[in-house]
């Protein structure tokens, strides 16, 4: 069985003797249900980049200590946030979790735990490693960190499509 091409360009058409067969028919092809199964919607061009989240996060460790050192309360509360911030784009980034909403407000939660532990034991006053000042600046931290986290959240809610709020 020999097959030879046609000679008329107006169809892809092979000849054979005993049957003729249409090379470009997908009559039995099925379409692919699924041609992406895992797109991503956000496609990083670099895969090996990493984000700015990294750097922040000893900056905002070191902010923090360095307001807690000079006893200046903003510094170290805005290096807390930060810190917290900054850790939770990093597991955003990752992938360990989808947004940073629900991630911000258990920081923010657990440094106002932790802020309001020291401030019951120590007292909110100066003294062994200045444990008060750090309770303060922590629970200070904590509220504006699930602030933070509560605004974010009513952004991404309220900002849901067309219409919406108007």
């Amino acid at each position: 069985m020999s097959f030879t091409p046609s000679r008329d360009s107006n169809t892809n058409r092979a000849s054979s003797s005993s049957n003729t067969t249409n090379i470009d028919s997908r009559q039995n092809s099925k379409p692919d249900p699924d041609p992406d199964p895992d797109p991503d919607p956000d496609p990083d061009p670099d895969p090996d980049s990493t984000g700015i989240w990294h750097a922040f996060v000893p900056f905002g460790f070191v902010a923090a200590e360095v307001g807690v050192l000079f006893d200046f309360t903003p510094i170290a509360v805005g290096g807390l946030v930060l810190f917290g911030r900054s850790i939770a784009g990093v597991l955003v980034e990752m992938r360990f979790v989808r947004g940073p909403v629900y991630l911000l407000t258990a920081i923010g939660l657990l440094y106002a735990l932790v802020g309001s532990g020291l401030i019951y034991v120590f007292g909110g006053s100066a003294g062994a490693f200045e444990l008060g000042f750090r309770g303060i600046a922590l629970a200070v931290a904590g509220g504006v960190t699930t602030a933070l986290a509560a605004w974010r959240w009513f952004e991404t809610e309220t900002s849901a499509g067309p219409g919406v709020g108007s």
